[in-house]
């Protein structure tokens, strides 16, 4: 890697092949979509190298040269020219135009013209810089470029790790030539690359030593003139006699023409500042989160002129006003913290024909009590679980009719990159809503939200959104609230146990490590254990990073089978695992106050409709070792005489599967309550369902969960261990048992392709635009998710409705039992012992037919739940 280039001639000139920076940029970043599925791997990539250049090198002038898709004198000169070159990819073609307007927008001059390369348009460029008395850096991977090297000129050569800076000296020490003879070189060598063709049987070697010992092609050929001249060995001698003529028309295929008809503007080719509005709006339509947030225009005179209100009365004197509007539109401002930890900054308000206002502090929220508590007033609430989390800690009650522009921006597009309010306003109304301090930033939010509703409203109505969104979402925001806001109980004493026998079990397992590797080292540095692995124990490297052998997971599980150190080291990474991320983490989330963990329950992140869980990530506590699951003893009731109910879906998704495919007989084996697992088995492997065995059994849960999942016979033969034909063979048996499903998906799949977007049986949509994409992989990734996504997001769905009916029966009956988890088809209650034997019944009863829109929701196959208890999670979890 060279220095940065010095300045030694003042002003400088870098002049960029954009050819070359378009192609290492596609493939520096492999794969990159929008939502939408338009790639755009290679403008992120020509962004970064664009900012890095300019960043590291400060150039005086900056200008970009392409080529054009048509022909030019060269392809009239000689036919074959460039004849089978392996065309643009299509992904990197689609790109071209955005990234010309990336261009634009950083204001930097694009140079192109029919007939010419960028090649011979840069050429142009750089003499005519010479003349203006400017340094010349040609940015380009090109070896066309060497040839105009020279006092002011030098090539930027971006390589791995930077760059280098090749000039007249550095080609004078490597090939002892001058720039004016790198075209012959390449006349007589050829070029495989653009298909030149040069003299057949010449390489570079040979090329490089008529060129040191001639000077040029003109020379070579005048010396060849003389019978007999001693310089050029015959065989040589003769090749180039028989091809003079491809020689000369290779000698002007190479060259570069600088004549090329430009109009140069050298004021418009100094480095300008970029227009931060277009860049700003071109990257939130890419959806380049943080370069348009980055690159979004100072809009801090565009903020709506707001009232800040500084006491309860002139917040009193609004109500009249408000009531009669009767709908409100409030923001509450309240940082990155969580909200259980949050303190109000300001609430941002707009009601009535569009009026603004803020109320800075802490006790905003108190002073609108009475709006919150009227039924009467309509609510627009962005981020409706949180602000009801912070209104819940002030003892509020939310009531009439509420909407959130975040959630039905989440339903309309559920793969849009993020669904928080600033960014929905820059995306669909182009404006920022940072303010100079809270209040001003929660009055330009209000205002944001307040046009987006309607706007996306109307959206969500044309498409038949609005049931989901007023029916399930919406109200399944103010239920995790109430579970977050309740939280779930923790046993210190359970953890701190767990914690004594973790470390415990690390410390044999340290020095069972240490006695299989022949020494000591330090676990947990991969540098460490390659050289265990693969210097002193001599096991194979399987693959390789940037910095050097992997130690991946992967890797250690296919080296387990040669030795046991890398067994030992996956149980190692287990274990400290589970005890930095749950053992010794939970006890310290759990509130000061409260003294329970109070998880975040994530309503607008995954793109089928589940929900997601965090800080800490109850979802995922391990359940595959004994150890992973005695880390739900931690979880206990919060009454003293309390349960834990799990209650979990029974094989939901592939009940869900029988409904929609309408498969007979996988419908009659739910009706008669078979063992779905083994009665696959059974068919599959030609038994009689009591003959199964249990390693059958497993075999047939995994082939039929992955079919839900739109697993390949490749696929499922590395989950089962069994050839590729084998496991095909699997499949094929399971379609002959159930053929309407093998039917219902391609006819699934075959609707997605049309449409974009695939829906479950509540019409939740996911969109689909990778079903069109021309890369193999991006579009059999969005095959498997147009499977899957109606399966999974039907079961997601129709646990959500549960949720909703069951918070608003066990509100009016009078329990006290709260729901405090959901584990995608489990929910877990916190409830009194008293209370144990209704409400087993009561969720029960709800979860096999919840009401939507004033009905219950059933399939063609029975659905069914199961229900456990015990004083903790654990106990409540076991089989």
């Amino acid at each position: 890697m060279s220095p940065s280039v010095n300045h030694q001639f003042g002003k400088r000139l870098f002049l960029i092949d954009g050819s070359s920076f378009c192609y290492r940029a596609f493939y520096a970043i492999r794969v990159l979509n929008t939502s939408k599925g338009q790639p755009t791997n290679a403008v992120y990539g020509v962004v970064a190298m664009l900012r890095k250049l300019v960043a590291e090198e400060q150039p005086d002038y900056l200008a970009v040269a392409f080529d054009l898709p048509k022909p030019t004198f060269r392809h009239l000169r000689y036919e074959g020219y460039k004849e089978h070159r392996r065309p643009m990819p299509d992904a990197l073609v689609d790109q071209i135009p955005w990234i010309k307007e990336t261009l634009r927008g950083f204001r930097i001059p694009i140079f192109e013209l029919e007939g010419y390369e960028a090649d011979d348009v840069l050429g142009t460029i750089t003499l005519q810089g010479v003349k203006e008395g400017l340094e010349v850096y040609l940015v380009t991977g090109d070896k066309d470029a060497l040839q105009l090297l020279g006092d002011k000129v030098k090539v930027y050569r971006p390589v791995k790790d930077g760059h280098e800076i090749l000039d007249e000296k550095s080609l004078a020490e490597k090939w002892r030539l001058r720039p004016d003879q790198v075209v012959d070189v390449m006349a007589l060598m050829g070029d495989e690359v653009d298909e030149i063709p040069g003299v057949p049987g010449i390489g570079e070697k040979t090329a490089v030593e008529l060129m040191q010992k001639f000077g040029s092609v003109e020379g070579l050929l005048k010396s060849l003139e003389k019978e007999g001249d001693g310089k050029v060995r015959p065989a040589v001698a003769q090749k180039i006699r028989s091809h003079v003529d491809q020689l000369r028309m290779s000698r002007e295929l190479a060259a570069l023409d600088t004549a090329v008809p430009l109009d140069l503007d050298w004021e418009a080719m100094k480095l300008q500042e970029p227009d931060r509005a277009v860049l700003g709006r071109l990257f939130q339509t890419l959806e380049f989160r943080n370069l348009a947030k980055e690159f979004a225009p100072d809009r801090t005179t565009d903020l709506p002129a707001a009232e800040v209100l500084s006491s309860r009365k002139e917040v009193q004197a609004l109500w009249p006003e408000i009531r009669k509007a009767g709908h409100l539109c409030a923001v509450l401002e309240i940082g990155k913290e969580l909200p259980m930890q949050a303190q109000l900054q300001a609430v941002g308000l707009v009601w009535g024909d569009g009026k603004v206002c803020s109320l800075p502090g802490e006790t905003a929220l108190e002073d609108l009590r009475e709006i919150w508590e009227d039924p009467r007033v309509a609510k627009i609430c962005p981020n409706l679980k949180e602000t009801q989390i912070l209104l819940l800690r002030k003892g509020i009650k939310l009531q009439g009719t509420v909407s959130d522009p975040c959630l039905a921006s989440y339903l309309l597009d559920p793969s849009r990159p993020s669904h928080r309010l600033e960014d929905l306003a820059m995306e669909f109304l182009g404006r920022g809503t940072e303010g100079a301090d809270a209040a001003q930033t929660a009055a330009a939010k209000a205002a944001a939200a307040w046009d987006l509703t309607p706007r996306l409203e109307k959206e969500i109505e044309e498409k038949s959104l609005a049931v989901l969104l007023n029916e399930v979402e919406v109200p399944l925001a103010g239920v995790l609230a109430r579970m977050e806001f309740h939280g779930i109980a923790v046993d210190r004493e359970v953890f701190s146990e767990l914690a004594k026998q973790i470390a415990r079990s690390l410390e044999d397992l340290i020095g069972r490590v240490w006695s299989q590797a022949g020494g000591e080292f330090n676990l947990n540095s991969p540098k460490q254990l390659g050289a265990v692995l693969f210097e002193r124990l001599k096991l194979p490297v399987i693959k390789r990073t940037k910095t050097g052998a992997s130690t991946d997971e992967e890797v250690l599980r296919r080296l387990s089978s040669m030795h046991d150190l890398p067994k030992s080291i996956l149980e190692y990474r287990e274990l400290a695992k589970l005890s930095s991320t749950y053992v010794e983490a939970i006890p310290r989330m759990a509130h000061p106050e409260t003294g329970r963990v109070h998880a975040s329950f994530n309503q607008m992140v995954t793109a089928t409709g589940r929900l997601s869980s965090s800080s800490p990530n109850l979802q995922n506590i391990p359940i595959r070792t004994e150890l992973g699951r005695q880390i739900r003893r931690g979880f206990v009731p919060s009454h003293r005489d309390g349960w834990i109910l799990a209650a979990d879906y029974s094989q939901i998704e592939l009940r869900i599967l029988a409904h929609l495919s309408e498969d007979e007989a996988l419908a009659e084996a739910f009706r008669k309550g078979q063992d779905i697992h083994r009665a696959t088995a059974a068919q599959i492997f030609g038994v009689e369902p009591e003959e199964v065995l249990g390693p059958q059994r497993a075999a047939a849960k995994t082939i039929n969960f992955g079919i839900v999942y739109g697993m390949s016979s490749f696929g499922l033969s590395r989950e089962l261990g069994v050839a590729p034909a084998q496991a095909q063979e699997f499949i094929d048996q399971y379609f002959a048992r159930y053929p309407k499903v093998k039917s219902y998906l391609e006819r699934s799949l075959q609707e997605s392709r049309q449409r974009g977007y695939c829906v479950t049986l509540f019409n939740r949509r996911r969109n689909l635009p990778e079903l069109s994409a021309k890369e193999l992989s991006v579009r059999q990734f969005a095959e498997r998710m147009a499977i899957n996504a109606p399966i999974q997001g039907s079961a997601a769905d129709l646990i959500k409705v549960a949720m909703v009916h069951l918070e608003r029966t066990l509100e009016e009956k009078g329990f006290a039992a709260r729901m405090v988890c959901q584990v995608h088809d489990e929910l877990l209650l916190d409830l009194p012992g008293k209370e144990l034997e209704p409400v087993q019944a009561l969720v029960k009863e709800i979860m096999e037919a919840p009401v939507l829109s004033g009905n219950p929701v059933r399939l063609r196959v029975p659905i069914e739940v199961n229900l456990k208890f015990g004083r903790d999670w654990y106990e409540a979890s076991k089989k």
